[in-house]
């Protein structure tokens, strides 16, 4: 099967990428940097630099490669304006060009990658653009699978090396709301596995499926759980998500990009736990794999033990 692959280089792509070409996939990547690509990737998989804001050059490239099968994993957490990458841009107009090049080009497959949160009713930007890319690949007509993972561990989650150079410099940092909101953090192997199995599976055409892992953890806990590991003392200092959400807004007109932003802060708006939307099956990692998650702790510490070597 020829499958085109977004966001390869990515977090999740690189795990997505490194099981399809494991199970004999032919892998065509859609990428911004070939250096990247070729150092994860080597000649194992085919590089094309195409812009996916383009909607002539998408579609003059799926045309010509006639993929049986799309996976579209690219996203991003904050918006960097000044280089033009918004939250419509990226989740919404990226989607839209290349699900309509999909459908012109006959593909009867495809996996998207959206967010645990996103719903029509979500406060902040990032979820709804992140549902308006799902309702148009849903009118396209193409066979799709969605899913929305919790919180994702893994070496390259970007919260490590975050909470690693701040705490580096000065040992305290910031709790949103006290730190009560909570995570189902699901793991990177785990999510990767389920996107290479909806390819193989008929009956996860048109489903959504939520991915979580086996415990609900608040941030405070999730945070003193990273810093336990690394026997790092940091004081974690409870604030009002109001004030964060004013912090935020001024944060990220100064620097690009940001430490957090505002709408971050809008997407706490439920507990990132699964089962909150009632619109997609809330246990999708044992619906597709028939097993159950990796553990927390065994997810957390195989991640933080290769932290360093992921280049974090």
């Amino acid at each position: 099967m020829k499958v085109i692959v977004t966001g390869g280089t990515g977090f999740v792509g690189r795990y997505v990428v490194n099981l399809l070409l494991e199970k004999g996939y032919e892998v065509h990547l859609i990428v911004r940097n070939r250096e990247k690509a070729l150092s994860l990737f080597g000649d194992r998989a085919e590089l094309h630099e195409t812009d996916l804001g383009d909607a002539g050059a998408i579609r003059k490239l799926v045309e010509g490669l006639r993929p049986d099968a799309v996976i579209h994993l690219v996203g991003i957490l904050f918006e960097e304006r000044r280089k033009g990458l918004t939250f419509e841009k990226v989740h919404y107009l990226y989607s839209v060009n290349l699900y309509n090049a999909s459908k012109e080009a006959g593909v009867s497959r495809v996996v998207h990658m959206s967010a645990l949160g996103t719903n029509d009713a979500a406060p902040s930007r990032y979820h709804q653009t992140k549902r308006w890319a799902e309702k148009h690949l849903e009118k396209t007509g193409i066979p799709w699978t969605v899913f929305r993972p919790s919180l994702i561990l893994g070496p390259e989650q970007r919260l490590f090396a975050d909470m690693d150079r701040i705490t580096r410099i000065l040992p305290i940092v910031a709790l949103p709301g006290g730190g009560s909101y909570r995570f189902q953090p699901v793991d990177v192997r785990d999510v990767a596995e389920c996107f290479v199995t909806a390819l193989e599976k008929r009956e996860a055409e048109g489903r959504i499926y939520e991915l979580c892992g086996t415990e609900a953890v608040t941030f405070r806990k999730l945070l003193s759980d990273i810093f336990s590991f690394w026997g790092r003392r940091v004081l974690m200092l409870p604030l009002p998500l109001k004030l964060m959400f004013y912090m935020g807004w001024v944060v990220e007109r100064l620097l690009e990009p940001p430490p957090f932003s505002s709408d971050q802060i809008l997407m706490m708006w439920r507990d990132n736990v699964c089962g909150e939307m009632g619109d997609a099956v809330s246990d999708g990692v044992r619906d597709l794999l028939g097993r159950d998650p990796i553990p927390y702790r065994e997810s957390l510490s195989w991640s933080l033990r290769n932290y360093g070597k992921a280049g974090g």
